[in-house]
């Protein structure tokens, strides 16, 4: 069962688990590693205890601990600190190279999401013609006084197909070409940063963290 890091898909099928666990439908859990059952010690030691006290063991195939064993809860602790200060590790070399690749100028885009753009044969930026002439268009719009909704009445009024090939233009689509930088033949990296590497959670960079423009 994997808890911690996992989709809110698998944090419910967790869930679920442990409540069906509370009414006795559950009385053994098996699971690959402490890594897989949570996504720190702290929360791993919660629900342990919590299991244990319904009387429902769980047994971690890699470590060889079974939760009912007297010494287990050291054991755990133990083997949780080494892997959450494994993934530290990890997480503050990628964090490294990325920073050292955005010195460098080099970039990475998400062209599936970008409008108007594709990766070129150079491994570099191309202009759709067909999308930038819609793209022109936006900005033409939007200049004249035109509304987000409005622009987005046109657009979908016009039947454009959007980057997946749909003519449906949420607000949020429109609002993002009209505000980003690639438009401008720039690109500006880390613009959220990644507060906790065992929560993953991804916070807005307001200058917390250096800003990195390069030219496309």
């Amino acid at each position: 069962m994997e808890h911690g890091g996992a989709s809110a898909k698998k944090r419910d099928e967790f869930m679920r688990m442990i409540k069906a666990c509370k009414k006795g439908k559950i009385n053994l859990i098996l699971t690959k590693s402490i890594s897989r059952f949570s996504r720190n010690t702290v929360d791993c030691l919660h629900y342990i205890r919590l299991l244990k006290s319904w009387g429902v063991a769980v047994i971690f195939e890699k470590e060889n601990i079974n939760t009912m064993q007297e010494d287990s809860e050291f054991l755990i602790t133990l083997h949780g600190a080494f892997a959450q200060q494994e993934v530290e590790s990890i997480s503050a070399n990628v964090r490294w190279g990325v920073q050292q690749s955005m010195k460098e100028g080099k970039v990475r885009i998400q062209y599936k999401k970008l409008y108007g753009y594709q990766r070129g044969e150079d491994g570099n930026p191309e202009i759709i013609p067909e999308q930038a002439e819609v793209v022109d268009e936006i900005y033409a719009r939007y200049l004249a006084g035109a509304s987000l909704r409005m622009i987005q009445n046109w657009l979908e009024d016009s039947r454009i197909p959007n980057k997946k090939g749909k003519a449906e233009w949420p607000l949020g689509c429109i609002r993002g070409i009209l505000t980003s930088e690639k438009y401008c033949g720039d690109v500006l990296m880390q613009k959220t940063y990644t507060t906790d590497c065992i929560t993953h959670k991804a916070v807005k960079n307001n200058g917390e963290r250096p800003h990195v423009s390069g030219a496309e």
